[in-house]
């Protein structure tokens, strides 16, 4: 009899990757960067979107006859709105948004589980589907915004699958995956 688990990815809602990327002024032509995965209500929170503290969780649970390893792909739950927006004041400027799925995930006997295990597919196709590969620095992908005093951004919503190929001990796992835009 095979062991039924339940897996829970936890995604970080707000992540900059530097510094200046945060710099206010009164003046319409100052730079940014927005992420927001996960939902948040953005008119409580503003541009800035929800605090940190507020993190999506994606469940995973297999469904009656599904045995672990057995290479049936289980779907998580809910799908994850994903929000990307630059604006540099420049004629035109490159941004590139990349994830840290480096740390994996965990359960409370320490038993771990790579996040290579678990893929997704979006809803308009913005955003690439794709799987996690454990690294720090995986590319998602690059934009473009051309045009003086405009913003750009992209918006999708992300599905996630478990692959199911290995058995891993029962229980909950859980881990974070940082999402990161960097203008270039």
């Amino acid at each position: 009899m095979g062991r039924k688990a339940f897996f829970i990815l936890l995604f970080a809602s707000l992540w900059f990757s530097t510094a200046h990327a945060l710099r206010f002024s009164v003046r319409a032509t100052t730079p940014f960067v927005y992420v927001q995965i996960g939902h948040g209500d953005l008119s409580s929170y503003g541009l800035l979107g929800p605090p940190a503290s507020l993190i999506d969780e994606v469940a995973f649970t297999f469904p009656a006859g599904v045995q672990s390893g057995d290479g049936t792909p289980v779907a998580g739950t809910p799908v994850i709105p994903i929000a990307f927006l630059g604006y540099s004041g420049r004629n035109r400027s490159i941004y590139r948004i990349t994830i840290d799925s480096s740390a994996g995930l965990t359960n409370i006997n320490g038993d771990s589980m790579p996040f290579s295990e678990f893929s997704w597919v979006t809803q308009d196709g913005d955003i690439p589907a794709g799987q996690f590969n454990n690294s720090p620095n995986q590319l998602l992908f690059q934009y473009s915004q051309r045009g003086r005093r405009r913003a750009r951004g992209i918006v999708d919503y992300l599905s996630f699958s478990y692959a199911n190929t290995q058995i891993y001990p029962a229980g909950v796992y859980t881990g974070r995956v940082f999402f990161t835009i960097t203008e270039l």
